[in-house]
């Protein structure tokens, strides 16, 4: 039989034998062009504070983070690439309360032999004075009202909101002398109004000295260790918008913890201050936020200012006898210890860091405290009912039924911790670091 011709195929009415058209072939480079364009448009276009570009950015440090190891610390030795006189070019914020208005002098009072602070704002949730003299001062420190600060030139039209009333309770019961009734309240909503001192207190700060290279935010139970803070500061460029902290809180939101203390450069802190709009919504939010240090860094993250992660194991939000003394911070320095709520807790640590010259290091934590380092301890009876591992949390390991302290180092060599065990030998307990 004979192949139908191309003359009567079209004959019969069924028109030109085609041949159908290959799919289109789409290249893998095309795909990632394509991709990296929407990818760069949304980085452009979506603001700073965007669910997706904060997942995106935090992930990728992440990733980041476990490719590459922890910078050299060397510039803690070197060379000073921006030189800083601690008493002209930083300024410290130290944030009380009314209930906890007896802190501030033992604050002062730890402050070292070679004690730098010239420059000390104090703020609080109302208006006091704290006798106090020294070298740069001879007729005390005024206490700030933050908090009124932010009502009368800020949040004029919030008058009925529950956390105003609350603020003016306070200010009642001060009036009228009635010491016992304002702790009470202290007690009960002083962590509120807490939440509205951050951004008034550096606003407060930013208008008396807006020329400073740098400015400290501590709580008044946060102890900073000056020799450490200077190399730190010295190695940063106070002309870009630096954020600094311990870095806490997920990927929707990372903020500087603010009892570790929090550090903004001079561009960060005209960046915030200046930008009245920015600041007018901050101090709104001020009136329901739980925490007055996230809410720092959501205003800045309005406006494209991140907290720079890359020194957070610098700054401490422990005691010293109860910091976690980790391998990635082993060489490190020390900034700052926190939760020393008693004046007595403050002063004991002023006073075993007084003489304190140089930048402190982790390590340095045991012979500080007249301790003999874990590492130069060779007898493991000496161990027992030692503690060289902090508060557990959950970075740590409990394992029970331990009868003695050479089984918990053990069991520590044997998961590799990070961290130096201690072991509770009345109480049969091993705790080591989780991290191996």
């Amino acid at each position: 039989m004979s192949m139908t011709s191309k003359g009567s195929w079209n004959r019969v009415g069924l028109g030109p034998k085609t041949r159908p058209r290959p799919r289109p072939r789409i290249r893998p480079r095309r795909l990632l062009g394509v991709a990296l364009s929407v990818f760069l448009f949304l980085w452009l276009v979506l603001p700073y504070d965007n669910t997706v570009r904060l997942a995106f950015r935090f992930n990728w440090k992440e990733l980041k983070a476990s490719w590459v190891s922890r910078p050299s610390e060397r510039w803690v030795y070197a060379h000073p690439e921006f030189p800083i006189d601690v008493g002209s070019d930083v300024v410290v914020i130290v944030k009380t309360g009314y209930g906890t208005r007896e802190r501030v002098p033992a604050w002062l009072d730890a402050l070292s032999r070679g004690n730098e602070f010239r420059d000390i704002i104090v703020i609080a949730d109302s208006e006091g004075h704290i006798d106090f003299a020294d070298q740069f001062h001879d007729k005390g420190l005024h206490v700030h009202d933050a908090v009124g600060h932010s009502l009368q030139l800020h949040l004029r039209a919030y008058k009925d909101h529950p956390r105003v009333k609350k603020y003016h309770k306070l200010a009642e019961a001060l009036s009228k002398g009635d010491e016992a009734l304002a702790l009470d309240h202290c007690r009960s909503f002083g962590w509120e109004l807490d939440a509205m001192k951050f951004i008034s207190g550096l606003e407060m700060t930013y208008q008396k000295y807006p020329d400073k290279s740098w400015y400290l935010l501590v709580d008044d139970d946060t102890f900073v260790v000056q020799p450490s803070l200077k190399p730190l500061l010295e190695h940063l460029d106070p002309t870009q918008p630096h954020y600094l902290g311990n870095a806490v809180g997920d990927f929707r939101i990372r903020f500087a913890h603010g009892g570790s203390a929090v550090i903004l450069s001079q561009a960060a802190m005209r960046t915030l201050i200046q930008n009245q709009r920015a600041l007018a919504s901050i101090y709104v939010d001020s009136l329901d936020e739980t925490w007055g240090d996230r809410l720092l860094a959501k205003a800045l993250l309005h406006l494209g200012i991140y907290l720079d992660e890359t020194y957070s194991h610098l700054f401490n939000g422990e005691p010293p006898l109860l910091s976690k003394i980790r391998a990635d911070r082993l060489c490190s320095p020390v900034l700052s210890f926190h939760k020393l709520p008693s004046p007595a807790a403050m002063r004991e640590v002023g006073e075993n860091f007084r003489n304190v010259s140089k930048p402190l290091m982790w390590n340095d934590l045991w012979e500080t405290h007249g301790y003999t380092p874990p590492w130069r301890q060779t007898d493991g009876a000496f161990h027992d009912d030692w503690d060289h591992v902090g508060a557990l949390d959950e970075s740590t390991l409990t394992i029970d039924k331990i009868k003695t302290a050479e089984t918990c180092k053990k069991n520590c060599d044997r998961r590799s911790a990070r961290v130096w065990p201690g072991c509770g030998i009345p109480r049969r307990v091993c705790a080591t670091s989780a991290l191996g």
